[in-house]
């Protein structure tokens, strides 16, 4: 160590303490130093040491570096300062949870320092900038420079002062550095003005001299980012995200705005960072072509945002490439490349719902962002084909399932829809049909009449009845009788029916009057038309013996109403029967004797639909047949009936339309609460008779609804010695009555049902003025009776059956509801249900129907432009028109005679199912050089008609076709083809351009003619031949 001064001992130990002091807080005292000035040599020594520790270097073995210990308390820390940024991993749409997260709030955090940086000079290691910051006037910063020996020898080296006042530093010395030593030389820093100094600090060693700059910069603005971000690649119309650090190294707090240019964004475009704070930008690119994107973003910042930042953007675009096929194919379906796929659902069960699944595939190098979308119907809600997956993305090289399920709910239809699978950018979209037909329950009985035949009065006669489903679906049904007011009982009356399986009814008879019994009974079955079970039987007792009623009975009843025979009794059709004002046909049934044996033949019942014979039945101002018996009101409800009193009966009238006497019976059980008075009479002949319905609730806060059943007979039936002949006997009409009332107090509140009703939201697609039919399940899922009944606001133009009743716990009821479209566009009808007579119990019910035009969707405005062609050959166009209604139609191209020979359509005539698009071929075959005009018409109408039977309706478009009719001819632009010299066995080629003059396509067909030289033998000349196309104003190579 050299030979230093007391003073410059005492100085250089302050220095040291004081940078002490600075970095870890500790108090050093001059006065402590000047007092140990006297104290002679111990003093001297004990200074000696702290110079010694003040200038020896900082030493640290491998081991501790490793293991990040602490530093002794004889070692100084300097603090390292960093200037970096940090550029984050960039990802594209599938973006990292954690990635994401950054992306939603702007992070700002403090950057730790980087460490200063360093350089090595001749095996010394030494910072290059010596920087003082955050200064202020009249006070003194020391900051120390390490130099540290790398190499393998002792080095030695003098330094410099300073040049300016402001840096000092102590007194230059030699400096001996042993291998692998650090010296620490305090510099001190003493501003007298605020402005930026700097200054160098010089070192001299045998090999050259080198310097360390010393700057003190006053607070300023300093914002730094990356030079550049490379994007990940991305397809077209998707995104690609990627982040970056922006730090503020500054001294200030900074204000910063972004400055970008499409298709790259940057979040935040503005903020606020603190100095030493760091932000992570968010960079968006969304490219819209398939190109290479270059660009700069700028971030302005400073006073007045003069100083900027820039880093350049770079991102590659291509175009995402989907295709699609079909997992599982059936051999229905079709997923050859080329042609349009379709995808078969086959035949799924109403109110079922199959799913398929396609496949779509990314071959592309770029994640392929989609979309799936349902083509735009008339109305959402008619939607029967859904897909769950409305887009996503598949990545490069991958492959997505995609699920598609077919839900139909309207029956015997044949469903079409479109999927659009749409890639983002420009890559094309690929059409998928759909197609799906729905079938619903077959239910059927194994006979459509059960015969009682004769019973004793106070007797009960059973029989089975098996109802079966040959359906794959499950059946609900349920027979329109209320079994437990009614002589004839059906058990179970309700129940459902698993597909494919059989089920054992049975049916019973308790007559309660000698007199015959005929009642025609409906199954309603949910998603199926109804069926009708005849349930005949007589009773006698000891002094009554009516006619016994038969099966053929019925058979002759029905043609007999046909024919308008019904309404005399059967005394007096005998009568005309004798006096051969009647006759008996072949069947045996009656009719009026007539010349025209066509006529008198045709008088037969109809074959009516069963809807229709259910609605129609006479209880409303709309018959098929006019009612022999007829009985008002059919709906009474006494509503609230709480007691003591009864309440007042309802009167009732029975009118009787025939020509002769007719005996009433009302089925009455003893403890019903509802009975009519009279429960017996007779009716004169077209005469009406008053009785009155009487309610006596028996038990308090209690529903009560029933169906209360007559029987009107011919009174000259109810012995069967009145009868001549055996085909004038007349079965009995049954008369049904709904009641329903409720024992419940004004203060009490009504249960609360519990239920599920499964309403549809559309009626059926029908001819124009035919009705449309729906049917409704309503299940009780309580364990108490319901109750139900037609709200009066309910839509006038609907009819409900049944109209009101009741259902027992765990039970359902089936309704059918009709209406009659009117008009092209959708009306919205709207019916209430009240439950349990209580009017805060209301179910809405809203559905749709419209009457379906016979329209069709024309594409290209109903024009077709053929491309020149050259007369004697042929050129194609297609046209495409679509069936927006739900019906399908027939369609015909009707050509004239004329142009037949020009014009052709493929197909010509055909059928085009409901939501589908058909695609035709037209073909335009010019026989002269002109522009042709043609107007060709289209008749369209409702398909299903029966042979030969003109269309009540057709509607026709027309569709405008203009083709060109040119020629053209093939030029050569060589007029010879020289090949020189060949040599023999040898192959030589040239090419021959040939030039199409004109504009269109033309056809050719090249010969060549090879002529041989004079040769010794007679050898055959060679020929060859080509054929091609060439296209209008292009040239081709042979």
């Amino acid at each position: 160590m050299p030979s230093l001064s007391w003073d410059t001992g005492r100085h250089l130990v302050l220095s040291v303490l004081s940078l002490w002091k600075h970095q870890h807080g500790g108090r050093v005292s001059s006065e402590s130093c000047s007092q140990d000035q006297g104290n002679g040599a111990s003093s001297h020594r004990r200074w000696l040491m702290l110079i010694q520790a003040a200038s020896s270097p900082l030493m640290k073995t491998r081991d501790s570096m490793n293991s990040g210990s602490c530093l002794s308390t004889s070692t100084v820390a300097v603090p390292t300062v960093t200037g970096s940024s940090v550029v984050l991993s960039a990802c594209g749409s599938n973006t990292s949870a954690h990635a994401a997260s950054l992306t939603d709030t702007r992070m700002c955090f403090s950057k730790k320092q980087d460490k200063v940086k360093k350089r090595v000079i001749w095996g010394i290691e030494v910072v290059e900038v010596l920087q003082w910051q955050g200064w202020t006037l009249g006070k003194e910063i020391t900051k120390s420079l390490a130099l540290k020996n790398l190499s393998l020898k002792t080095q030695k080296m003098t330094y410099r002062s300073p040049k300016t006042k402001f840096f000092f530093t102590v007194i230059p010395q030699p400096i001996l550095l042993s291998p692998g030593i650090t010296f620490t030389l305090p510099i001190i820093f003493r501003p007298l003005e605020e402005k930026e100094y700097m200054d160098q600090l010089w070192f001299e060693k045998e090999e050259g001299m080198f310097c360390v700059d010393l700057r003190a910069t006053l607070p300023c603005h300093s914002l730094i980012c990356p030079p550049s971000l490379q994007l990940p690649m991305c397809a077209v119309g998707d995104t690609a995200e990627a982040w970056f650090c922006l730090e503020n190294v500054g001294d200030l707090p900074t204000f910063f705005t972004w400055e970008f240019s499409s298709p790259f964004h940057v979040l935040p475009t503005t903020g606020l960072l603190e100095p030493g704070q760091a932000s992570y930008i968010k960079v968006t690119f969304h490219p819209l072509l398939a190109i290479i994107y270059e660009v700069q973003a700028t971030c302005w910042y400073g006073e007045g945002s003069k100083q900027k930042s820039s880093i350049q953007l770079q991102a590659v675009a291509k175009c995402a490439q989907l295709l699609v096929s079909i997992k599982q194919k059936r051999p229905e379906d079709q997923d050859a490349e080329g042609i349009q796929k379709v995808l078969h659902f086959g035949t799924v069960a109403v109110g079922r719902t199959a799913e398929r699944q396609i496949k779509l595939y990314n071959p592309s190098a770029v994640s392929a962002p989609f979309r799936i979308e349902v083509a735009p119907d008339m109305l959402a809600k008619d939607h029967t084909f859904s897909c769950p997956t409305t887009n996503g993305i598949v990545p490069p090289g991958g492959e997505k399932l995609v699920s598609v399920s077919f839900h139909p709910e309207t029956l015997d239809v044949r469903t079409i829809d479109y999927l659009s699978i749409m890639p983002s950018g420009c890559a094309s979209q690929t059409l998928l049909k759909v197609v799906g037909f729905c079938r619903g329950p077959d239910v059927s009985l194994k006979h459509c009449c059960v015969n009682f035949s004769c019973v004793n009065l106070g007797q009960t006669s059973e029989q089975p009845l098996w109802i079966e489903n040959k359906s794959d679906c499950t059946a609900y049904f349920q027979f329109a009788i209320d079994c437990q007011e009614s002589v004839f009982g059906i058990r179970p009356a309700f129940g459902t029916l698993v597909g494919k399986a059989r089920m054992t009814l049975h049916c019973t008879f308790q007559p309660t009057h000698p007199i015959i019994y005929s009642r025609r009974v409906a199954c309603l079955i949910h998603h199926q038309d109804p069926l009708f079970l005849d349930l005949i039987g007589t009773c006698h007792s000891d002094s009554t013996k009516p006619a016994i009623l038969r099966p053929q009975h019925l058979a002759w009843y029905r043609t007999h109403l046909a024919r308008g025979l019904t309404f005399y009794p059967p005394d007096i059709l005998g009568i005309l029967l004798r006096e051969k004002k009647l006759e008996q046909d072949q069947n045996g049934a009656l009719r009026i004797p007539t010349e025209d044996l066509a006529d008198a033949s045709a008088l037969k019942y109809p074959l009516i639909p069963p809807m229709t014979e259910y609605f129609v039945d006479g209880t409303s101002d709309i018959a098929i047949f006019p009612p022999p018996v007829s009985i008002e009101p059919t709906d009474v409800d006494f509503g609230a009936c709480p007691g003591p009193k009864n309440p007042y009966p309802v009167p009732l009238c029975l009118m009787n339309h025939t020509k002769g006497t007719i005996t009433v019976v009302w089925t009455q059980r003893s403890d019903c609460p509802f009975w009519v008075t009279p429960d017996t009479c007779d009716v004169p002949p077209l005469k009406s008779m008053a009785m009155r319905l009487h309610f006596h609730p028996p038990y308090p806060n209690c529903l009560y609804a029933v169906e209360l059943e007559a029987f009107a007979v011919y009174k000259v039936l109810r012995s069967y010695n009145n009868i001549e002949e055996d085909c004038t006997v007349c079965p009995s009409w049954c008369l049904t009555l709904r009641a329903r009332g409720h024992s419940y107090r004004a203060a009490l509140e009504h249960h609360i049902p519990q239920y599920s009703l499964q309403a549809p939201k559309l009626f059926p697609a029908v001819s124009p003025n035919e009705p449309s039919y729906r049917s409704l399940l309503l299940i009780n899922k309580g364990s108490m009776m319901l109750t139900f009944n037609l709200a009066p606001q309910s839509s006038s133009d609907i009819s409900l059956r049944p109209s009101s009743g009741l259902v027992a716990p765990r039970a359902h009821q089936i309704f059918l509801v009709c209406t009659y479209p009117k008009g092209n566009s959708w009306k919205q009808h709207v019916f209430y249900l009240q439950f349990n007579f209580c009017p805060r119990y209301l179910k809405e019910v809203s559905m749709q129907s419209r009457e379906e035009p016979l329209q069709l969707k024309l594409d290209t405005c109903k024009r077709v432009f053929f491309k020149p062609t050259w007369v004697g050959c042929s050129s194609t166009s297609l046209f495409t028109f679509h069936n927006p209604s739900r019906l399908p139609l027939e369609f015909e191209w009707r050509i004239s005679q004329l142009h037949r020979k020009v014009l052709a359509v493929q197909p010509a005539r055909g059928l085009i199912q409901p939501s589908e698009s058909l695609t035709l071929t037209w073909t335009f075959s010019p026989l002269e050089e002109t522009k042709y005009l043609f107007r060709v018409g289209m008749w369209v109408w409702e398909a299903g008609l029966p042979p030969d039977t003109k269309p009540p309706t057709t509607t026709h478009y027309m569709l405008r076709l203009v083709g060109v009719g040119i020629t053209s001819s093939l030029s050569v632009k060589e007029k010879e083809l020289d090949f020189g010299n060949v040599l023999v066995n040898s192959k030589q080629s040239r090419l021959l351009m040939l030039l199409n003059d004109g504009n269109c396509t033309l056809y050719y067909r090249l010969f060549l003619e090879q002529c041989s030289p004079e040769v010794m033998d007679d050898g055959p000349l060679g020929t060859q031949a080509w054929t091609g196309m060439g296209a209008g104003g292009r040239g081709g190579r042979q």
